[in-house]
């Protein structure tokens, strides 16, 4: 019983005996992990807010809606689409998205070709474009209707150009 006793207070020994500058920098590194931790935790918590995105404007419709529409579709939309040039994005990001009306540029400058975008994603708008034509076969008017699915911008601002 004597001996178990005897190995404890040594070891209690051995922790009275670090000096104050090593307890410092123990408890420095601990602080450091822990707020890395907590950074690696709260970037993980923002990917579930949706993606971020960056680049410059190479059009002010996206290229989708571009080809539709110079193929005779008439695509309406409550809002306005670009497409960039990822500059600094994360792979895989998409290259064209749709900003609803409702949201406007943090930094008041109306996206044009050239700018500079930064910004936020998340789900995707459902555009549908449709196509009236008189069919060949029966003179009544036809309707193609196809739809276009966009990358929705919930957060941006652009540059000054």
């Amino acid at each position: 019983m004597l001996m178990g006793y005897c190995g404890m207070d040594k070891i209690i020994n051995r922790n009275k005996n670090i000096s104050n500058g090593t307890r410092k920098s123990i408890i420095f590194i601990l602080l450091i992990a822990f707020l890395v931790f907590i950074s690696v935790k709260m970037v993980f918590a923002y990917s579930f807010l949706g993606g971020v995105f960056g680049g410059r404007i190479i059009y002010t419709k996206a290229l989708e809606i571009e080809e539709m529409e110079a193929a005779g579709y008439i695509c309406p939309m409550f809002g306005t689409s670009i497409s960039i040039i990822p500059i600094g994005s994360p792979p895989g990001t998409p290259t064209s998205y749709f900003i609803p009306s409702y949201i406007t540029s943090k930094t008041r400058t109306i996206p044009a070709v050239g700018q500079l975008i930064l910004g936020r994603y998340s789900g995707q708008t459902t555009i549908t474009c449709t196509l009236t034509f008189p069919s060949e076969s029966d003179p009544s008017i036809a309707t193609t209707i196809l739809t276009v699915s966009l990358d929705t911008i919930n957060l941006f601002g652009t540059s000054r150009r």
